[in-house]
Formats: structure tokens, sequence, C-alpha cells
């Protein structure tokens, strides 16, 4: 690549070599370093390329050796600028078009998060133009090691965070705790009393008590919101009388079992789209947060809209504030077409998992489905039943009670 540059720079030549004895002239070019590349043989005659340095030296060797060398080609800048030697507005253009280029390399024009999944782009772009950081801020009045301390300090989730200037865009490399949407939003010390209750209703399956009072056993229903293990341990006296409760913060491993109802229903029928050859093209121009567009008229009666969106850069960091958008109108022809057997199932299938994907996610098993799926007419309705094992997580702040001492000696309340 260096080498292609360079030859490009100085100029290089293609010439034809004929004559009575050319190889003799090429044992010369060796002898005295001129290097010569590209050499074809066309039957009496060669043709390659040479430097215009080198070209001038050949002239001696060819009246010595009595061969004629014809200039074919010219290549490179010397003679790019000679054929536009006159054209004084070409120059300036280039010289202004660098000028331009260059003041735009001072400026940051993309900035590039990885590793974010709880915070957006668009939440952690606005929280920077808080802190003065923009697209269109001066490189010079950034300060990645003030971002980095800003976004720590804003997001807590945030464990690590690494911010680097490359070219004209910022890369923001983000290391988030993923277990923090686990955390109940009340924020709970981990020496304050909480208690375990239930968010759906089932039959306990198993738990384990590692801390606090159970208040259910194995095979026990339990409805939605109840208390299942308590956030303290009563102190009892030699006579078995509660003299005060200790809280703790509840832990424990709950299971529990749940049989649901599952239904289901869809079309049989799905439309289809046959693209024809009519298409148009539109496009959008942005620069400095401007949008030039031009649309074409579309009489399709129905199309799909195709749009692609291109930052424009020089180099891979080099990023300039323009934005190419190409939209495409494709026109189709509408038709319908009805599932197989094999893809009713596999979508049924593949709804099924869509409806529980979430609660998957959170620890929750399923053990059983006893689901069927049959065709009326038009339609395809799915029913059944689903067993799931649902462990409990959910927490919230215990109430202690409190111990009244009765007065007049005859007990406790």
């Amino acid at each position: 690549m260096f080498l292609r540059l360079l030859k490009y720079l100085r100029g290089y030549v293609k010439i034809r070599v004929e004559g009575y004895s050319p190889e003799r002239l090429l044992n010369l070019c060796n002898v005295n370093q001129i290097l010569l590349w590209s050499v074809e043989i066309h039957e009496l005659t060669y043709e390659m390329y040479v430097s215009v340095r080198d070209y001038r030296k050949l002239r001696p060797f060819a009246r010595k050796t009595s061969t004629k060398i014809t200039l074919l080609e010219k290549h490179g800048l010397p003679f790019f600028l000679h054929q536009f030697r006159k054209r004084k507005m070409f120059f300036a253009g280039i010289v202004l078009c660098t000028v331009f280029v260059y003041s735009l390399s001072l400026f940051v024009w993309n900035i590039h998060f990885e590793g974010n999944v709880t915070q957006t782009n668009e939440e952690l772009l606005e929280y920077l133009e808080t802190l003065g950081v923009e697209h269109g801020t001066l490189k010079s009045k950034v300060v990645c090691e003030t971002i980095e301390t800003k976004l720590r300090s804003q997001y807590p989730n945030m464990l690590w965070v690494s911010a680097e200037m490359r070219g004209t865009r910022i890369m923001i490399q983000v290391k988030e705790n993923t277990d923090a949407d686990i955390v109940s939003k009340i924020e709970i010390k981990n020496t304050d009393p909480v208690r375990i209750v239930s968010e759906n209703t089932g039959i306990v399956e198993s738990i384990i008590v590692r801390q606090g009072t159970p208040l259910v056993s194995v095979g026990d229903e339990v409805t939605e919101g109840q208390i299942l293990v308590e956030g303290y341990y009563e102190i009892k006296n030699d006579a078995g009388e509660i003299v005060r409760y200790e809280g703790v913060p509840a832990d424990a491993d709950i299971f529990l079992v749940s049989t649901e109802n599952y239904s289901d229903s869809f079309s049989l029928e799905y439309e289809t789209k046959q693209y024809t050859q009519k298409k148009r093209l539109g496009l959008r121009f942005t620069i400095f947060d401007r949008i030039y567009e031009w649309m074409p008229p579309i009489k399709y009666q129905t199309y799909d809209k195709v749009s692609k969106i291109q930052e424009i850069h020089v180099t891979e960091n080099f990023y300039l504030p323009f934005e190419l958008e190409t939209v495409w109108f494709l026109e189709y022809t509408a038709g319908t077409e009805n599932y197989t057997k094999e893809e009713v199932r596999a979508l049924a299938n593949q709804r099924f998992l869509n409806k529980y994907k979430n609660i998957l996610q959170k620890g929750v098993q399923i053990i059983e489905k006893d689901v069927k799926i049959d065709t009326n007419g038009k339609l395809c309705i799915v029913g059944g039943t689903v067993t799931l094992r649902i462990p409990v997580t959910a927490k919230e702040p215990a109430v202690i009670p409190e111990v009244f001492t009765d007065v007049s000696g005859e007990g406790e309340h």
C-alpha cells in the first residue's frame, strides 16, 4: 500500500521497448539499479512501468543498445497537477476542502456506547448533554476521565466505565450489574427485618429456611400476597411466654407449584407478498441536524418501505456530521395462503414460548404441559393446562409486633 502511494506521488509511466536488442537494455537497467515492474513480452517488444525519474535515465541506454522507447501511458500526481495547472479554482477548492475536513476533525461527531443494557443510548446521550458533551462538541473540551466519573456516580449499577477518544468518536464501554433488577426498588439494608411474601397462588413444593420464622410447610396452599416467612424470631422465657421479638432479614428457598389454564387462537390464513420488479428510490441527507430529502411520488397500491442509514466517515474513527439514508419503495401484490399442519404446530409452540418467555427468564420452570391443538374452520384453537414451578423471591419490610405487659401481673399480651 505504501509503495503504491509512493509511486503515485512521484509519478510513473508505461513504456514500450523495441529494436535490435531490448534484452540488453533490460540488463543495463538492472546493473544501474533502475526499477522496472509489470514487464510483459509481446512478440518482439516489451511493455513495462518505470518511474518518471528513472525514465529520463533510459535515453542513453536506448541509443547504446539501438532500441526504441515509446511512451504509452502517464500516471501519478505530477501528471494530474500538470493537467489542471491552469484551473486555479480547482486547486482553491482542494485547499478549502482540506481546511474544511481538518476543521471537522476538531469536533465530536459520533458517541458510541457498548455494554449498556438497562440504560438506553438516548438516555445516556441526554445525560452527557448536561455535562456539555454532545455531537458537535470541541474535542479539546472533552475530558474522558470526567465522563467516566460522572457516569458511575449517576448510574450506580454501572460497575465499570471506560471512555476513549478515537478520531471524531467517543467510545464509551460500560459494565453493568445485571443482578440489580432483582433487587427491590425499596432500599433495604442487610440488617433490616424483612419477610418473604408470595406473588402467586399455588402449593408449596419445597421450603428451606435459613433465617426467619416459617409460616407454611410443604403441601400448604398459599395465595398471592400471603406471608410465607416472617422477618423475626419469638424470644420466650422459661415459662414459654413471649418476652420480645428479634427482627431479622428472612432468607429461604421456596418453590410453589401452580397449575393455570392456557388458551390461544390464531388464523390459519396468512398474508403473502409477491414482489414485482417495480421500485422507486428516495434519498434523505442530514447535515448538521438539517434534513434535505427527495422522495419520488408513489402510485403503488401496496408497497414496502425499506430504508438504510449510513453514517459518512472517512476512516474507521473519522466520522463526519453527515448521514445518507436510502429509501426503497418496493411494490408487491398481496395474497393469502394456509399454514400446513407442521407450520400450525410450530407456530402454536412458538406463541406458547413467547407467552412464557419473560417468566422463564426469572427462574420459573414448566414441569407439565397438557395442551391440545385443534383446527376449527379458519381458526387454530389451542387450549389446556400448564403446571409451573415458581421460585418465591419477593420481600417486603417486616412489621415487628410489640409485647405488652399486664400491669396487674396476670400475664402478658
